[in-house]
């Protein structure tokens, strides 16, 4: 189950994580400097959808000025929005000169945030630690807006704790506003991986220098964490990391709906989290693919075309046993690959179907007195599956494959 002591981990297909002792802090961290781009001024702070600057609470027992006197070495900047709570240290930026790619998408991105934040420069060349901060805000909550998009609800449709009754399972909403749990999302990217080891370290009962989600049941809020050193340093370029926050926080998102009392079938967050990741880029994979597995990257890069031929020849492999995996560690590289080909295929056909999927496998098990059992789980998903979309698993892959592909990606 996803919960405090279950680490979902996709960089651990090539890594394992380092264990440590927390260390004693010895001195207090430096204050962080001025923010030049909202210059921390009450009504700018509301014009960017910002409710503050720091210090707020981060999760149990521990808020962000915690977090910066464990981190002294991380120059960490804060950021609430209206839906997440971000601590961000990340290194300067510059665009790389040779990667048009990269350069256009970022502008784009600074376009849209000069018309929250005035003093941003658009045609800018070099991201300031700041600005990545800024830009790490926007993208969450683009996330954000486009999951209450696709599930068709409303950020008011949530209620205030301490929430919904779960006994009236066809109206519950879950136990909080923030897609029904009771605190914000929250964030943490760090430079060093050691940084995130000292952090898990210090506030789970594991610890783990790679990325990671986990769910804070006392606090009521799910985390994503990353270190830019993730993955040989691929989390430095801008555009990998957006890719992998949005996964990540997709990931969080769908499975937090309603609030958390068990986790959605692997293929369907999965695949869910693959496609808003791949809409940002195809270039950078969500984990390390420069192993033996894949080591010039070139599968992750054409699952595209390999899905197409999936659907024209009828090699893809079975799907049911896919559908029967309920935790995502441990999925191979072709089942990722199936779970984002089938999902996307469904989205692009009969996204408010995938919606009722998510909203109906989200009904409250028991009055949320204790988790699903396996088996029970796996039974939700075939009655759901056969009254949403009238299929079981050999007829939900025969509706995937006849479905006409209407966009051609890479």
């Amino acid at each position: 189950m996803w919960h405090m002591s279950t680490v979902l981990i996709l960089a651990a297909v090539c890594a394992t994580a380092l264990l440590g002792q927390t260390p004693k802090a010895e001195a207090r961290p430096a204050v962080p400097p001025v923010d030049p781009y909202t210059g921390g001024a009450p009504d700018v702070l509301d014009r960017a959808g910002y409710q503050s600057l720091g210090p707020f609470r981060f999760g149990t027992n521990h808020g962000s000025d915690d977090i910066a006197m464990l981190l002294t070495d991380e120059p960490l900047l804060w950021i609430e929005t209206r839906h997440f709570r971000i601590g961000a240290s990340l290194q300067p930026f510059a665009l790389p000169g040779k990667d048009k790619e990269t350069a256009a998408q970022v502008r784009s991105e600074l376009q849209k945030l000069a018309t929250r934040l005035p003093n941003v420069d658009p045609r800018a060349n070099r991201l300031d630690p700041w600005l990545r901060a800024h830009l790490v805000a926007q993208r969450a909550e683009e996330v954000y807006a486009a999951v209450l998009q696709h599930l068709g609800v409303a950020a008011t449709d949530f209620p205030l704790p301490p929430g919904d009754d779960p006994r009236r399972a066809a109206t519950f909403r879950g136990l909080g506003p923030y897609l029904g749990l009771p605190e914000k999302f929250t964030i943490l990217l760090v430079q060093n991986p050691a940084s995130l080891q000292r952090y898990t370290a210090a506030y789970q009962s594991w610890s783990t220098a790679l990325p990671v989600r986990f769910f804070d049941h006392r606090f009521g809020m799910a985390f994503f964490g990353a270190s830019e050193g993730a993955a040989d340093g691929l989390l430095h370029h801008d555009v990998a990391l957006r890719t992998h926050l949005t996964y990540h926080v997709a990931h969080n998102l769908y499975t937090s709906y309603r609030s958390y009392g068990h986790n959605l079938p692997a293929w369907l967050v999965n695949g869910l989290a693959w496609r808003q990741a791949r809409q940002v880029s195809t270039r950078f994979p969500i984990y390390d693919l420069r192993c033996s597995a894949d080591p010039d990257g070139k599968r992750y890069a054409s699952w595209a075309r390999r899905a197409a031929v999936w659907r024209k020849d009828g090699t893809m492999p079975p799907l049911a046993p896919l559908l029967e995996r309920l935790d995502v560690a441990g999925l191979t590289m072709d089942e990722h690959l199936q779970c984002w080909a089938v999902v996307d295929g469904l989205m692009q056909q009969r996204p408010t179907a995938v919606a009722e999927v998510v909203h109906r496998m989200k009904d409250p098990f028991f009055d949320r007195l204790r988790f699903p059992t396996d088996e029970e789980l796996l039974a939700r998903q075939r009655d759901v599956l056969a009254k949403v979309l009238g299929v079981d698993a050999a007829g939900l892959e025969k509706l995937w494959r006849e479905a006409p592909i209407t966009v051609a990606r890479r």
